[in-house]
């Protein structure tokens, strides 16, 4: 990692090595977690779509680490093998329905190309507060997954 990982307090719930980092920054670290649980506890997705959204950011980025984080969580939401491989490769056109259209948009907003095409294929299956949502989603995770290669987190050891 790029810079010295923080001690973290006994009473922290999540010790990881990107909470080793954003906690160089206490206050900074805060808001990032807060945003974190946000973007899955408060949002009106499925945890399946929200997986997806996540996967698909984070593959086009190539992030090691927060892959390493969010496979095993996108299998537990009910991403097949196949459907996660699909997503590391880039392979959106392995997927259909709403999913397609998730994965689509997700990997648009990462890019800033959001068209209003897209956008109407992507409101076909989510209301506009979905549609909210899976932007914030792939925002933050376009944040998190920058963070971790700009400070190279290492992987954590499982």
């Amino acid at each position: 990692m790029r810079i010295a990982a923080a001690e973290l307090p006994d009473d922290l719930p999540v010790k990881n090595n990107l909470v080793r980092a954003t906690y160089r920054n206490p206050d900074m670290h805060r808001g990032f977690a807060s945003l974190s649980g946000r973007v899955h506890s408060a949002s009106h997705l499925p945890a399946r779509t929200r997986e997806l959204v996540v996967l698909t950011v984070i593959a086009q980025l190539n992030a090691g680490y927060e892959w390493q984080q969010h496979e095993p969580t996108a299998r537990q939401a009910g991403l097949s093998d196949e459907e996660i491989a699909a997503l590391g490769r880039g392979d959106l056109h392995a997927l259909g329905g709403a999913d397609a259209a998730a994965a689509e948009l997700a990997s648009a907003v990462d890019r800033c190309a959001v068209d209003n095409a897209l956008w109407e294929r992507a409101a076909r299956h989510f209301s506009d507060v979905e549609l909210s949502d899976l932007v914030l989603l792939a925002g933050f995770y376009g944040l998190a997954a920058r963070y971790t290669l700009a400070l190279d987190v290492d992987l954590d050891n499982r």
